[in-house]
Order: C-alpha cells, then sequence, then structure tokens
C-alpha cells in the first residue's frame, strides 16, 4: 500500500503539527509514500525532507512543486534534493530517477515535477501574478512576454523526460503511474468543482507533458496510465482516454492529509 500525499505545505505548520502528520501517516498502514510536490519553501526543504525520512522510515517517492523553489532557484534545489537523496536513500526524487520503479510485477512508477508552461488558456490577457514569478530565481526580475517562452522551455523540459521514461515503462509493465505536480491536461485542472478558466489554466498546467501523455498512451490501447497530481488544491478526476485516467488532488494550507491509499 502507498499513501499519496500532495501539497502538504508543512511550512504553514507548527513543529508538533508536523510530527503530528508524519504519525498519522505512519499509522495509515502505507508500507511506502508518494508524494507530488509543495513540501516547504526552498530555505526549509531540505530540512523537512530529512524530517520526514526520519520520521517514516520507508520509501518516499516525490516530486516537487512549484513552492518548493520558492526563495530559490530550479537548478540549485533540484541539486541539494539529488545530494539528500544519495545520503538517504528511502528518499526517491523522481525527476532525477531515470528507471521507472517496480511497484508489483505488473507495476512501474515514474514522475517528474512538471512545469505550468502557459500554453492553455489565455496568457497574454491573463491578470494573474503568481509568486513563482516573484519568487523563483529563474522567473523572477523579468516581463510578462520574456518570461512566457522560459514557462514553454520549463514544460517541454518536463514533457520531453516523461516521454523517454514512460516509453521505458511501457516495455516493462502493463501498468504505469506517473507522479507529477501540474495537472498535464485541462480536464484535469479542477478549481472548486469546475475547471479553471482561461484567467488561471495558463499557470496551473503543463499541456507540454499532457500531449506526450495523449500521443503515447493512444500508441498503447492495452496498457494503462494513471496520473496523480495536485497544485491546483482542489480534487478532481478526469479519463480523457479508456488507458489514461488523472487524479487531481485537494489540498487545504494548514490542514495536510492524506489523499488516498493506493493498492499496488
Amino acid at each position: 500500500m502507498l499513501a499519496w500525499l500532495t501539497d502538504i505545505h508543512l511550512d504553514f505548520l507548527e513543529p508538533p503539527q508536523v510530527w503530528e502528520f508524519f504519525e498519522q501517516v505512519r499509522q495509515s498502514g502505507a508500507d511506502a509514500v508518494m508524494l507530488t510536490g509543495d513540501v516547504s519553501d526552498a530555505p526549509h526543504l531540505i530540512a523537512r525532507l530529512a524530517e520526514m525520512d526520519a520520521a517514516l522510515e520507508r520509501p518516499i517517492y516525490f516530486v516537487l512543486g512549484n513552492h518548493d523553489f520558492y526563495y530559490g532557484s530550479i537548478r540549485g534545489v533540484r541539486e541539494a534534493v539529488g545530494e539528500l537523496c544519495r545520503q538517504r536513500p528511502n528518499l526517491r526524487y523522481l525527476t532525477t530517477h531515470a528507471e521507472p520503479i517496480e511497484l508489483a510485477s505488473d507495476l512501474g512508477l515514474i514522475g517528474h515535477d512538471g512545469w505550468a508552461d502557459a500554453r492553455l488558456g489565455d496568457y497574454e490577457r491573463s491578470m494573474v501574478m503568481m509568486y513563482d514569478y516573484r519568487l523563483i530565481d529563474e522567473l523572477a526580475h523579468m516581463t510578462k512576454s520574456a518570461r512566457w517562452p522560459v514557462l514553454k522551455a520549463l514544460g517541454d523540459e518536463a514533457a520531453i523526460a516523461v516521454r523517454e521514461k514512460l516509453t521505458k515503462a511501457l516495455v516493462r509493465f502493463p501498468r504505469v503511474w506517473l507522479a507529477t505536480h501540474l495537472p498535464p491536461l485541462r480536464e484535469a485542472c479542477w478549481h472548486e468543482g469546475q475547471i479553471s478558466n482561461d484567467e488561471w489554466a495558463p499557470h496551473f498546467t503543463c499541456k507540454a507533458m499532457g500531449d506526450v501523455l495523449l500521443e503515447t498512451m493512444r500508441r498503447h490501447p492495452d496498457q494503462q496510465l494513471t496520473v496523480f497530481c495536485g497544485h491546483t488544491h482542489s480534487p478532481g478526476l478526469a479519463q480523457p482516454l479508456p488507458n489514461l485516467m488523472i487524479h487531481t488532488g485537494g489540498a487545504k494550507y494548514g490542514h495536510p492529509v492524506v489523499q488516498k491509499m493506493l493498492e499496488a
């Protein structure tokens, strides 16, 4: 059994609440944890991941979310997390993990952070100003028009990596789980029971990754892909293809929960 967590935002909790949440996860009966991003912010992320590892004492398969890079850089955070994972083998950062992880003889796990690539909705007219664009080094101090190609490039990077990982996984497994932070398709981008509008969709979806998933799974109709993501803080379920299902997790600041218990 895996416990799926997303958008737990441990920086919104006092230390006793953090350990109380870890104990809830321990008592869930999960053999491992799958975490789809937004653990903390960059200055506290390494300490939080180390604390989680020490408290849970079981494999933690994770990707990072946009909040995990706040007050830092994408490159710097990923390098620091990679070094932590080399020291703590129960921590598996799926973004830099090239090979699928075998969860069962017929099930493999892959993952990537993803990134909102501003290709869905109406980026040019959107008035949304994400904290990402102020607090992440690679995106700060840019005009809106200058930021657009950077967002697209980050989405493309995620899509290329996922294409390679998914192709490898489908060679070995009839079922694949993909952990990512961003909804890869608009129909999976929920907010309070509705699909996000043109104002918000550019900042909450990774179209490049979604295109890869649709294209790949259409070529493998007899195999199944299940995607687990978060970011929107609103739960929902989308099934764009008979063999592709996307679970979007809900969240509330200050109240982390186990989203689902997953049977491998």
